[in-house]
C-alpha cells in the first residue's frame, strides 16, 4: 500500500511502457491520454462554447474564447492522470492548480486538492466512455458507475438518467453529459 501521488516523471515513464507495450489507456472508448493537456468543451447545442472550469473550488460550466483572459483559458484547462482509485480510467488534474483535481462530493464536481485517502481518489476518478450522444466521450464515477459527468444549469454533477435530483432530469441527458475532448486552452 502507498500513500500520496507518483511524480510527473514516474507516471511519464508509466505511460511510455504502456504505449511500448502496445497497450492504451483509452481503450476502445477513445478517452483522452493520460498525460495530455485538455479542456472539456460541452458537446449539448445551447452550450458549445461552454468549458469545465474552475473558480478556486467551484466548478462550473465558463465560455471560453480566444479572446478570454489566460486565467479564464487556464482554469479551463486539466492534465490528464491515470485514474486515482483505478489506472484503467482517468483523473483531471487544474493545469493552474496542481495536485488539485476534479471530483464530486454529494454528486456536484469542485475542485479540491487530492489527500491520499481512497474516497478522494474514488471520488476524483472517471471511466471514459463513448459519448452517450454519439460525440466525444463520457466520464462514469468510478464509485457511482451508473453516473456520468453532466452540466446543468452551468454547474456540474455527476447525475443517473432520471432520479429524484434536478440534475438527473432525462431531458437532453445524452447531450449533457457528451464532453469534447478539446486541446487545453492552457
Amino acid at each position: 500500500m502507498t500513500s500520496g501521488y507518483p511524480s510527473d516523471a514516474t507516471e511519464n515513464a508509466v505511460q511510455a511502457n504502456i504505449v511500448a507495450a502496445g497497450y492504451s489507456t483509452s481503450g476502445t472508448s477513445g478517452g483522452p491520454t493520460v498525460g495530455s493537456n485538455i479542456s472539456l468543451r460541452a458537446t449539448t447545442a445551447c452550450c458549445t462554447t461552454r468549458y469545465i472550469s474552475h473558480a478556486g473550488a467551484a466548478v462550473s460550466m465558463q465560455v471560453v474564447t480566444a479572446a478570454s483572459s489566460a486565467t479564464d483559458k487556464a482554469n479551463a484547462s486539466f492534465t490528464v492522470r491515470a485514474g486515482l482509485a483505478n489506472a484503467a480510467c482517468v483523473s483531471f488534474e487544474s493545469r493552474n492548480t496542481p495536485g488539485s483535481y476534479l471530483r464530486h462530493q454529494n454528486y456536484q464536481l469542485y475542485l479540491n486538492a487530492g489527500n491520499g485517502t481512497a474516497l478522494f481518489a474514488a471520488d476524483a476518478t472517471f471511466c471514459p466512455q463513448p459519448g452517450r450522444n454519439g460525440q466525444g466521450n463520457s466520464f462514469a464515477s468510478s464509485n457511482f458507475p451508473d453516473r456520468l459527468i453532466r452540466h446543468y444549469n452551468n454547474s456540474v454533477y455527476i447525475a443517473g438518467n432520471g432520479g429524484s435530483n434536478a440534475w438527473d432530469s432525462a431531458t437532453a441527458w445524452t447531450d449533457d453529459v457528451s464532453w469534447a475532448v478539446a486541446p487545453a486552452w492552457a
